[in-house]
């Protein structure tokens, strides 16, 4: 019992108290997500492109914060950053309740946006700050698997709203959704005061103050956040071009793509902390990211062949399709996970990790435009083709990048021939 108690729940106190936060915080989105373009087309009145246009420069706008907000983390400390932009996005989200035109609209939404980019900053900063190696990588993956309980739970209460289809329901999750940033607040108060804040021991040398944009000088660094980016693409894939495959270019029913969600959801949930295994050592995170790619390649080759099949033998190959692409997701994020906390020096989590999470961001800005142009254009099968050998390029890529790219960190070496890579044992 204390086994799969240990495997269902992170450690008591901190690891405990930010999976209590995370949970709170993702259930709110779940509530926002599926409701807020039904919210302000049909209740705010504004026209659906320019919420198109200005989601997408509070976006832009937004990506310029993360790397100063992450180095307010490493100055102030991560706990206190993080509860005032939880407080700046209660208040951005709570204003949406009373936009009325497109010019409110785009102050509240980038305000959002902003305060978004640096609790992911944050948050990274005081994962980095919870424990040390294995104990980091185990933590993010217990986040991640919370967040898709957290953001099923609230996508499944944003549906009574979307059956509602009225004002005052939306309007509600939004109030629900601004209240679930101080409730996310909350845990934070029983964290180490100090926590994530350098600390000198008697007769410890002192570290060299960190640049504010020290991050851009490490090439490591950067081209790791970069190959991570384009193995990132697979998000909007699930979001944004399966849908319209399934309900354009196949016979199958629309509601595969929900059935490719669930599926995806449940893969998560039950191997994500399985597929972290080991990731804290930087060979294996490379690994895995290169594993990711190769996966990635044989999703996007399967998806491929549904288009012009009957309608049993395309649902089979979504399926097929669904398990390979959850497969590249898991491994992308447990590579990602390792490699964006062992590559950055421990004094300057917050601006690593919000570097990072530019990189993320970034490439879920030019998702929908990319995967538009290649999977749903003129020559879908071989703009697919072309996805798939993105991604396992960019697989391949990894390991060079770990291993033979200078960083701040130093290079690790690579495991010799024949030789097996010894990982640090652990202990549930």
């Amino acid at each position: 019992m204390s086994r799969l108690r240990d495997t269902v729940l992170p450690a008591p106190g901190t690891p405990r108290l930010l999976a209590t936060s995370w949970l709170v915080n993702t259930v709110g989105s779940g509530l926002y997500l599926p409701t807020s373009a039904l919210y302000f087309t049909h209740v705010a009145g504004l026209p659906v492109a320019r919420v198109g246009i200005g989601l997408t420069v509070a976006g832009l706008v937004a990506l310029t914060g993360s790397v100063p907000i992450g180095g307010l983390a490493d100055r102030y400390g991560p706990r206190r950053v993080l509860a005032v932009v939880l407080a700046v996005q209660c208040a951005a989200m709570f204003s949406f309740t009373s936009v009325r035109s497109f010019p409110a609209f785009l102050v509240s939404a980038m305000v959002f946006t902003l305060a978004d980019q640096g609790s992911n900053a944050a948050r990274g900063a005081l994962v980095a700050a919870a424990g040390k190696g294995a104990e980091r990588v185990r933590l993010r993956a217990y986040l991640r698997v919370v967040t898709n309980l957290g953001m099923g739970a609230g996508a499944g209460l944003a549906a009574l709203a979307v059956q509602a289809d009225s004002a005052s329901w939306y309007t509600a999750l939004l109030t629900v959704n601004a209240a679930t940033f101080v409730g996310a607040a909350v845990p934070l108060w029983w964290l180490p005061p100090d926590i994530g804040c350098r600390r000198h021991e008697p007769g410890e040398r002192q570290a060299p103050p960190v640049s504010r944009w020290q991050v851009l000088r490490d090439a490591r660094y950067v081209c790791t956040t970069a190959v991570c980016g384009v193995l990132n693409l697979q998000l909007q894939v699930m979001s944004f071009a399966v849908p319209l495959w399934v309900a354009d270019h196949t016979s199958a029913p629309k509601v595969m793509a929900s059935v490719i969600v669930v599926v995806n959801a449940v893969m998560v949930v039950l191997f994500q902390m399985r597929a972290s295994r080991g990731a804290e050592d930087d060979g294996r995170a490379a690994a895995l990211c290169r594993r990711a790619g190769v996966a990635l390649l044989a999703a996007c080759a399967v998806v491929a062949l549904t288009s012009g099949r009957g309608t049993a033998a395309t649902v089979g190959l979504l399926l097929v399709f669904a398990v390979l692409l959850t497969l590249g997701e898991l491994w992308t994020s447990a590579g990602g996970f390792g490699l964006s906390f062992n590559l950055a020096p421990e004094s300057a989590h917050g601006q690593y990790q919000g570097f990072y999470s530019l990189g993320k961001g970034s490439s879920q800005a030019v998702a929908p435009s990319l995967l538009a142009a290649l999977c749903l254009g003129t020559h879908p099968t071989v703009g697919w083709l072309a996805l798939g050998a993105l991604f396992a390029v960019a697989g391949l890529l990894m390991p060079v990048v770990v291993h033979r790219i200078p960083g701040t960190r130093p290079t690790p070496e690579p495991p010799r021939s024949g030789a097996p890579h010894a990982l640090p044992q652990r202990t549930h």
